[in-house]
Protein backbone atom coordinates (compact mmCIF):
# COMPACT_ATOMS: atom_id res chain seq x y z
CA UNK A 1 0.00 0.00 0.00
CA UNK A 2 1.38 3.26 -0.88
CA UNK A 3 1.29 6.30 1.55
CA UNK A 4 -1.53 8.45 1.85
CA UNK A 5 -1.51 11.94 0.01
CA UNK A 6 -1.71 13.62 3.35
CA UNK A 7 1.50 12.77 4.54
CA UNK A 8 3.15 11.46 1.55
CA UNK A 9 6.75 9.88 1.25
CA UNK A 10 8.18 10.97 -1.79
CA UNK A 11 11.63 10.19 -1.30
CA UNK A 12 11.74 6.50 -0.71
CA UNK A 13 9.34 5.86 -4.04
CA UNK A 14 11.76 7.95 -6.01
CA UNK A 15 15.21 5.83 -4.96
CA UNK A 16 12.74 2.54 -5.87
CA UNK A 17 12.25 3.69 -9.67
CA UNK A 18 15.24 5.40 -9.82
CA UNK A 19 17.17 2.81 -12.29
CA UNK A 20 14.25 1.38 -14.16
CA UNK A 21 14.23 3.12 -17.16
CA UNK A 22 16.87 5.15 -19.23
CA UNK A 23 16.78 8.87 -18.94
CA UNK A 24 14.85 11.56 -20.87
CA UNK A 25 14.40 15.07 -21.84
CA UNK A 26 12.81 17.31 -20.07
CA UNK A 27 9.38 17.68 -21.75
CA UNK A 28 9.09 21.93 -21.11
CA UNK A 29 9.96 24.77 -19.17
CA UNK A 30 8.31 23.87 -16.06
CA UNK A 31 9.87 20.73 -15.43
CA UNK A 32 13.52 21.97 -16.96
CA UNK A 33 15.92 19.54 -15.90
CA UNK A 34 14.11 17.13 -14.17
CA UNK A 35 13.69 14.70 -16.75
CA UNK A 36 17.67 15.08 -18.52
CA UNK A 37 19.34 12.31 -16.28
CA UNK A 38 18.86 9.62 -13.78
CA UNK A 39 18.87 11.66 -10.28
CA UNK A 40 22.36 11.37 -8.46
CA UNK A 41 21.56 12.92 -5.28
CA UNK A 42 19.01 13.85 -2.98
CA UNK A 43 19.17 17.39 -3.94
CA UNK A 44 17.80 15.71 -7.51
CA UNK A 45 15.10 13.89 -5.55
CA UNK A 46 14.36 16.59 -3.82
CA UNK A 47 13.72 18.97 -7.05
CA UNK A 48 11.29 15.82 -8.81
CA UNK A 49 9.24 16.33 -5.45
CA UNK A 50 8.96 20.11 -5.30
CA UNK A 51 7.64 19.69 -8.69
CA UNK A 52 5.28 16.99 -8.14
CA UNK A 53 4.06 18.83 -5.28
CA UNK A 54 3.18 21.72 -7.03
CA UNK A 55 1.39 20.06 -9.91
CA UNK A 56 -0.96 18.13 -7.54
CA UNK A 57 -3.19 21.00 -6.16
CA UNK A 58 -3.50 21.68 -10.10
CA UNK A 59 -5.19 18.52 -10.88
CA UNK A 60 -6.50 16.83 -7.66
CA UNK A 61 -9.56 18.57 -7.52
CA UNK A 62 -10.99 16.81 -10.73
CA UNK A 63 -10.02 13.25 -10.00
CA UNK A 64 -13.00 11.35 -9.34
CA UNK A 65 -14.42 7.75 -8.13
CA UNK A 66 -16.76 5.90 -9.80
CA UNK A 67 -19.65 3.63 -8.73
CA UNK A 68 -21.02 1.21 -10.63
CA UNK A 69 -23.58 -1.47 -8.82
CA UNK A 70 -21.41 -2.89 -6.03
CA UNK A 71 -17.89 -1.99 -7.51
CA UNK A 72 -16.13 1.25 -8.13
CA UNK A 73 -13.37 2.72 -9.64
CA UNK A 74 -11.44 6.16 -10.52
CA UNK A 75 -11.98 8.74 -13.26
CA UNK A 76 -10.77 12.12 -14.19
CA UNK A 77 -12.91 15.47 -15.10
CA UNK A 78 -11.64 16.57 -18.43
CA UNK A 79 -13.98 19.38 -19.28
CA UNK A 80 -15.63 22.33 -16.94
CA UNK A 81 -19.34 20.19 -18.25
CA UNK A 82 -18.68 17.01 -17.06
CA UNK A 83 -17.03 15.17 -19.38
CA UNK A 84 -14.97 12.03 -17.62
CA UNK A 85 -12.54 9.94 -18.98
CA UNK A 86 -12.12 6.42 -17.08
CA UNK A 87 -11.66 3.04 -18.59
CA UNK A 88 -14.14 1.00 -20.55
CA UNK A 89 -13.91 -2.16 -17.97
CA UNK A 90 -14.99 0.80 -15.75
CA UNK A 91 -18.24 2.69 -16.94
CA UNK A 92 -18.91 -0.54 -18.80
CA UNK A 93 -21.14 -0.31 -21.83
CA UNK A 94 -22.77 2.79 -23.28
CA UNK A 95 -25.74 3.90 -21.29
CA UNK A 96 -24.59 2.53 -18.37
CA UNK A 97 -25.49 4.68 -15.44
CA UNK A 98 -23.04 5.84 -12.71
CA UNK A 99 -22.50 7.55 -9.28
CA UNK A 100 -19.54 10.24 -10.21
CA UNK A 101 -18.57 11.11 -6.85
CA UNK A 102 -16.44 15.02 -6.88
CA UNK A 103 -13.25 15.06 -4.26
CA UNK A 104 -15.83 17.18 -1.60
CA UNK A 105 -17.90 13.95 -1.51
CA UNK A 106 -20.79 15.15 -3.65
CA UNK A 107 -22.47 12.47 -5.38
CA UNK A 108 -23.73 13.17 -8.73
CA UNK A 109 -25.51 10.92 -11.39
CA UNK A 110 -23.64 10.21 -14.57
CA UNK A 111 -23.54 7.97 -17.85
CA UNK A 112 -21.64 5.85 -19.96
CA UNK A 113 -21.36 8.28 -23.31
CA UNK A 114 -18.85 6.23 -24.78
CA UNK A 115 -16.67 2.88 -25.01
CA UNK A 116 -13.95 0.99 -26.80
CA UNK A 117 -13.00 -2.97 -25.38
CA UNK A 118 -10.02 -3.09 -27.90
CA UNK A 119 -8.10 -0.38 -25.81
CA UNK A 120 -10.32 -0.14 -22.86
CA UNK A 121 -11.08 3.43 -23.33
CA UNK A 122 -14.26 4.62 -21.75
CA UNK A 123 -15.62 8.03 -21.38
CA UNK A 124 -18.46 8.82 -19.05
CA UNK A 125 -20.48 12.55 -18.13
CA UNK A 126 -22.41 13.86 -15.52
CA UNK A 127 -26.06 13.97 -16.13
CA UNK A 128 -27.22 16.60 -13.33
CA UNK A 129 -27.44 20.06 -14.35
CA UNK A 130 -24.61 21.78 -12.97
CA UNK A 131 -24.66 25.10 -11.61
CA UNK A 132 -20.48 26.24 -11.56
CA UNK A 133 -18.13 25.23 -13.89
CA UNK A 134 -16.07 21.68 -12.33
CA UNK A 135 -12.08 21.71 -12.02
CA UNK A 136 -10.53 19.71 -14.74
CA UNK A 137 -7.16 18.87 -16.65
CA UNK A 138 -5.16 19.37 -19.50
CA UNK A 139 -4.14 16.58 -22.28
CA UNK A 140 -1.09 16.28 -23.16
CA UNK A 141 -0.48 16.12 -27.03
CA UNK A 142 1.60 14.45 -27.43
CA UNK A 143 2.94 10.26 -26.11
CA UNK A 144 5.39 10.10 -23.28
CA UNK A 145 8.75 8.61 -24.14
CA UNK A 146 10.46 6.09 -22.35
CA UNK A 147 12.23 6.97 -19.20
CA UNK A 148 9.69 10.17 -18.75
CA UNK A 149 8.80 10.67 -15.13
CA UNK A 150 5.20 10.65 -14.26
CA UNK A 151 2.94 10.54 -10.98
CA UNK A 152 -0.48 8.14 -11.14
CA UNK A 153 -3.72 9.09 -9.35
CA UNK A 154 -6.65 7.49 -7.81
CA UNK A 155 -8.88 5.95 -5.64
CA UNK A 156 -6.77 2.69 -4.93
CA UNK A 157 -8.93 -0.07 -2.48
CA UNK A 158 -11.71 1.98 -2.82
CA UNK A 159 -12.74 5.98 -1.86
CA UNK A 160 -11.49 6.92 1.65
CA UNK A 161 -12.29 10.45 2.32
CA UNK A 162 -9.73 10.19 5.71
CA UNK A 163 -7.05 8.67 3.73
CA UNK A 164 -7.42 10.93 0.33
CA UNK A 165 -6.49 10.24 -3.07
CA UNK A 166 -3.55 7.49 -3.79
CA UNK A 167 -0.54 9.19 -5.56
CA UNK A 168 2.43 7.46 -7.11
CA UNK A 169 5.64 8.74 -9.02
CA UNK A 170 7.94 6.53 -11.27
CA UNK A 171 8.62 6.13 -15.09
CA UNK A 172 7.70 5.18 -18.31
CA UNK A 173 9.46 1.68 -19.08
CA UNK A 174 7.88 0.90 -22.30
CA UNK A 175 5.56 1.50 -24.77
CA UNK A 176 4.76 -1.68 -26.00
CA UNK A 177 1.77 -2.01 -28.99
CA UNK A 178 1.06 1.89 -28.53
CA UNK A 179 -0.06 1.24 -24.67
CA UNK A 180 2.23 3.46 -21.90
CA UNK A 181 3.95 0.86 -19.63
CA UNK A 182 5.15 2.40 -15.98
CA UNK A 183 6.33 1.16 -12.70
CA UNK A 184 3.59 3.31 -10.81
CA UNK A 185 2.39 0.52 -9.00
CA UNK A 186 -1.43 -0.31 -9.17
CA UNK A 187 -3.92 -1.63 -7.35
CA UNK A 188 -7.72 -2.55 -7.42
CA UNK A 189 -9.75 0.82 -7.59
CA UNK A 190 -7.17 2.39 -9.41
CA UNK A 191 -8.67 1.46 -12.57
CA UNK A 192 -9.96 4.34 -14.80
CA UNK A 193 -7.51 7.00 -12.60
CA UNK A 194 -4.96 9.57 -14.23
CA UNK A 195 -1.29 9.18 -15.12
CA UNK A 196 0.37 12.75 -15.91
CA UNK A 197 3.67 14.07 -17.00
CA UNK A 198 5.36 15.94 -14.62
CA UNK A 199 3.81 19.74 -16.44
CA UNK A 200 0.37 18.14 -14.79
CA UNK A 201 -1.02 17.29 -18.14
CA UNK A 202 -2.98 14.00 -18.75
CA UNK A 203 -0.82 11.47 -20.80
CA UNK A 204 -2.88 8.01 -19.68
CA UNK A 205 -5.61 6.16 -17.98
CA UNK A 206 -5.05 3.39 -15.72
CA UNK A 207 -6.34 0.48 -17.45
CA UNK A 208 -4.62 -3.39 -16.13
CA UNK A 209 -1.55 -4.41 -13.50
CA UNK A 210 0.65 -7.07 -14.46
CA UNK A 211 2.39 -9.35 -11.95
CA UNK A 212 5.58 -7.32 -11.77
CA UNK A 213 6.49 -4.10 -10.48
CA UNK A 214 6.70 -2.02 -13.65
CA UNK A 215 3.62 -4.03 -15.49
CA UNK A 216 1.55 -1.59 -15.23
CA UNK A 217 -0.89 -0.42 -18.44
CA UNK A 218 -2.29 3.03 -19.23
CA UNK A 219 -4.24 3.85 -22.08
CA UNK A 220 -2.49 7.08 -24.02
CA UNK A 221 -4.46 10.02 -25.10
CA UNK A 222 -4.47 9.01 -28.95
CA UNK A 223 -7.33 6.25 -27.78
CA UNK A 224 -9.50 8.37 -26.18
CA UNK A 225 -8.90 10.96 -28.97
CA UNK A 226 -9.80 8.03 -31.51
CA UNK A 227 -12.72 6.98 -29.57
CA UNK A 228 -14.31 10.86 -29.18
CA UNK A 229 -14.05 10.99 -33.33
CA UNK A 230 -15.96 7.81 -33.41
CA UNK A 231 -18.49 8.91 -31.01
CA UNK A 232 -19.12 11.95 -33.66
CA UNK A 233 -19.52 9.44 -35.89
CA UNK A 234 -22.04 7.49 -34.07
CA UNK A 235 -19.88 4.33 -33.56
CA UNK A 236 -19.78 4.57 -29.59
CA UNK A 237 -19.10 1.07 -28.35
CA UNK A 238 -16.80 -1.27 -30.01
CA UNK A 239 -16.24 -4.65 -28.44
CA UNK A 240 -12.77 -6.55 -28.68
CA UNK A 241 -11.60 -9.32 -31.67
CA UNK A 242 -9.50 -11.94 -30.55
CA UNK A 243 -6.63 -10.71 -32.34
CA UNK A 244 -6.69 -7.17 -31.63
CA UNK A 245 -7.44 -8.05 -27.59
CA UNK A 246 -3.80 -9.34 -26.86
CA UNK A 247 -1.55 -8.11 -24.32
CA UNK A 248 2.17 -7.63 -24.46
CA UNK A 249 2.09 -9.90 -20.83
CA UNK A 250 -0.23 -11.20 -18.52
CA UNK A 251 -2.94 -8.81 -16.78
CA UNK A 252 -5.57 -8.66 -14.91
CA UNK A 253 -7.83 -5.33 -14.34
CA UNK A 254 -6.42 -2.92 -11.70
Amino acid sequence: MTPALRNPCFSAILCGTALLAPPAPAQSADGAGLLASTPQSVEDLQRIERQLQQMLPRVLPALVCIELNNGSGSGILVSEKGLVFSAAHVVDKKGTTLKIILPDGTRLPGKTTAQNSNSDAGIAKITSQLNKKLPCVEKAEKMPRVGDWVFALGHGGGLDRKRGPMVRLGRVVSLKNGVIQTDCKLIRGDSGGPLFNLDGKLIGIHSRVGSGLEDNLHVPMKDFNALTEETAEGKTSLTPSPEQDSQPFSTQPS
